[in-house]
């Protein structure tokens, strides 16, 4: 069942992005706030909910409950039920000592039941947690109830803003709980996860329901494990289902991989349910033909995402998405295909790899503007490496979200078979010089997906 125009719902991950959200949201078809956020800086969320539209929010509004952070996950093929991703070291009277983070323990005292209880003991949620229906089913209902009226209580609990509550959005659909199927237990945890969505459906919330399934990617190569979701999704209850497999990298992915991940999202959308991808990029976009309904990703990143974060790793760099080829590479590599493909001037430029607003308001007296989206300094003196300039950064994000807005529109209006043209010609076009040739190697992996 193939989907007209596919959606971008926007997933906005620290308030430092609302400068690129305020100007941009209106052109998203969603957006999706994750409970952490909420509980970081719930006031300045609801606020910021208000600027948007609030209650005449003209697209979908979403908000992530995320209760696998508290279940048990793998750390470097190692199975984890201490829940120490979600805590940070603290400075106390005793010294610095490791205890969960303010956002998490919040939500823990807003979900109540089997998540109060894995903070309090500092265990993982497991299965037989959630085995009897009955706590289950209060469970269920607290998240309900947190998707659609946590924001709304911030203003109800301030005298001097309640007035403000009735105008924030109805969340589009809620979200069962769900978590992780981690490969050890994945029977139990698949089981798990369809029976909170049948719980939630059956509570009649006045909302659609949407089920998560989350899996390690390894599971798109187990034909048993997608059948059965295929089979028993429609059964729970639900109208949607967002699927996310734990780091599936659409550029990295093995054809075999990518073929099972559409041939998934067919088989689940031909039998009614609305399908979406948690973290996906343009590959994503492309697989609106064969059923999705839609893809969620931050600004600038989150096309990929790993159920474990990668703690302590440095910033990077903010690279240009060039449109060709749908991924972002870094400018010095760009640059040295100018010459050879007649780049001369930023008419050439707008001609041949971007006619954004934001290029057209970078690259307008010499080609050598360009530069501008990879700007590099020392950020002090005694730094040994350069790191990107904020200025180069914010124009390579204002560049991806004005292109992946342009990406969906022309998915869109083109057919299949003109898709995986356009993507063997970029190879022709980009592949062939040594810069590019290794970031090039996803487009023939997809043309072959897409076949």
């Amino acid at each position: 069942m193939a989907t007209a125009k596919p959606q971008v719902i926007i997933r906005m991950g620290s308030h430092s992005e609302k400068e690129y959200l305020k100007k941009t949201i209106k052109f998203f078809d969603g957006l999706i706030l994750g409970a952490n956020l909420v509980e970081a800086t719930p006031g300045a969320t609801a606020s910021l909910l208000i600027k948007f539209g609030g209650r005449k929010l003209a697209i979908p509004f979403y908000v992530d409950p995320m209760t696998y952070a508290f279940g048990s996950y793998v750390d470097q093929g190692r199975l984890r039920t201490d829940l120490d991703w979600i805590k940070s070291d603290q400075k106390s009277k005793k010294g610095t000592v490791r205890r969960f983070k303010r956002s998490y323990n919040k939500l823990a005292d807003e979900f109540g039941g089997p998540v109060a209880d894995a903070v309090a003991h500092g265990a993982a949620i497991k299965p037989s947690d959630l085995e009897d229906k009955a706590r289950a089913s209060r469970f269920c209902k607290s998240i309900v109830d947190y998707q659609t009226s946590r924001l709304a209580r911030v203003f109800r609990e301030d005298p001097e803003y309640e007035d403000f509550a009735a105008d924030l959005p109805t969340p589009t659909a809620v979200f069962a709980p769900y978590f992780y199927i981690e490969p050890s237990n994945h029977d139990a945890w698949t089981r798990i996860n369809l029976h909170l969505a049948t719980l939630t459906t059956a509570m009649d919330p006045g909302l659609p329901v949407h089920a998560v399934i989350l899996a390690d990617v390894e599971f798109l190569r187990k034909p048993e494990f997608l059948n059965g979701l295929a089979k028993n999704l429609p059964r729970t209850g639900v109208t949607g289902v967002w699927l996310w497999f734990s780091n599936l990298v659409e550029h990295t992915a093995e054809t075999l991989v990518l073929d099972s991940f559409r041939s998934l999202i067919s088989n689940i959308s031909d039998s009614g349910l609305k399908v979406f991808n948690m973290h996906g990029g343009y590959f994503s976009l492309v697989l609106s033909k064969y059923g999705l309904a839609g893809t969620s990703h931050g600004v600038g990143y989150g096309e990929q995402k790993d159920v474990m974060p990668v703690i302590g790793q440095s910033t990077p760099t903010v690279r240009y998405h060039l449109p060709g080829i749908h991924k972002r590479v870094g400018v010095p590599d760009i640059q040295r295909c100018f010459e050879p493909l007649g780049i001369e001037t930023p008419a050439d430029f707008h001609e041949h790899v971007c006619d954004c607003v934001i290029c057209k308001g970078v690259v307008n007296e010499s080609i050598d503007d360009f530069e501008a989206f990879g700007d590099m300094r020392f950020s002090t003196p005694t730094s040994r490496r350069q790191a990107q300039t904020p200025a180069a950064a914010k124009r390579c994000r204002f560049h991806f979200l004005m292109s992946r807005l342009r990406e969906r529109d022309e998915v869109s209006k083109v057919k299949l078979s003109e898709i995986r043209a356009q993507l063997g010609a970029a190879e022709k076009t980009w592949g062939r010089f040594p810069s590019l040739q290794d970031t090039c190697r996803h487009l023939g992996r997809w043309q072959k997906a897409l076949a």
